[in-house]
């Protein structure tokens, strides 16, 4: 699976093992696999009756050329992984980006996968947004749901860039699960993050941290005054001009048009942030008296 960080030539491929490899490698290259990056590997223990553990494997693949397509493989000395590839973004503004946003996919009956899968090989998508409840749910039966459903995205996620933000079924054990397999930039464990392909600067926050709150006001108040200055940058004329599309995705929906609480109550926190906090404030929809 590999995600962009920061620059859309930036590479981070994740994996993970059983047992501690020792090491990170990935063997990478135009062609044929002449490079390889070194990385690191953390253990994870999901909050579970069982305690089960993984290495959680991450690599960074560095200053890679624009438009080009790579081949790689990861592992160590104990074994390697087969082969993949992926292609990586044309340089600059000037281009027409193709995504995929969907959520809600478990690992079974997930009847979207294949067409995915298909479209994603046939080289038909830049980059995959998957905003929120991934397995249903990852730290099921000791995390094992959540182990399959990594290998059943692996087709999809080892070539295109797999850019994911958290719903109400990751928030078991305070997001463990989540925070420990997807690796998305910044400094925020994957919880809030911003990037730009092309045209259009991609903002991801976390709307479950106004509705899990036993975990802690911190992490949502640093979400809000991030956002605050992310979105102040890119509405900079200057960034503007470059960048004219802000695109900002979350798990539940700021607006919807069906006959839903999420969509007719004008005061949920995912609607309106928490005033009382300081964290938002209350508003009511156009067209209201």
């Amino acid at each position: 699976m590999h995600k962009i960080i920061s620059k859309t030539n930036d590479i981070v491929v994740t994996w993970s093992t059983f047992n501690d490899t020792i090491e990170s490698r990935a063997q990478y290259g135009v062609n044929e696999m002449d490079k390889e990056a070194l990385g690191h590997s953390k253990l994870f223990t999901d909050g579970g009756p069982e305690k089960r553990s993984q290495w959680i494997h991450r690599v960074l693949l560095k200053d890679l050329k624009h438009d080009t397509r790579y081949v790689y493989h990861v592992g160590s000395e104990y074994g390697w992984s087969e082969d993949f590839w992926f292609k990586t973004p044309p340089a600059g503004e000037d281009w027409v980006v193709r995504a995929a946003i969907f959520g809600d996919m478990g690992n079974k009956n997930a009847h979207s996968l294949s067409y995915l899968q298909d479209e994603a090989q046939r080289g038909h998508f830049d980059v995959v947004l998957h905003v929120g409840d991934f397995a249903y749910d990852m730290h099921d039966e000791g995390a094992r749901v959540g182990d399959q459903f990594m290998r059943q995205i692996q087709p999809l996620a080892a070539h295109v860039p797999y850019m994911a933000c958290p719903g109400n079924h990751e928030e078991a054990y305070n997001f463990s699960n989540y925070r420990a397999r997807f690796s998305m930039p910044g400094a925020h464990e994957s919880l809030y993050y911003s990037f730009d392909l092309g045209p259009v600067h991609f903002v991801s926050i976390s709307t479950e941290l106004y509705y899990f709150l036993q975990y802690g006001l911190k992490v949502l108040e640093g979400q809000f005054r991030w956002l605050q200055r992310d979105l102040a940058e890119a509405n900079k004329e200057k960034n503007r001009r470059t960048r004219p599309w802000i695109v900002l995705y979350s798990h539940r929906p700021m607006y919807c048009s069906n006959d839903h609480q999420l969509c007719w109550n004008n005061y949920l926190p995912n609607r309106v942030g928490l005033p009382l906090l300081g964290l938002g404030e209350c508003r009511v929809s156009v067209g209201e008296a």
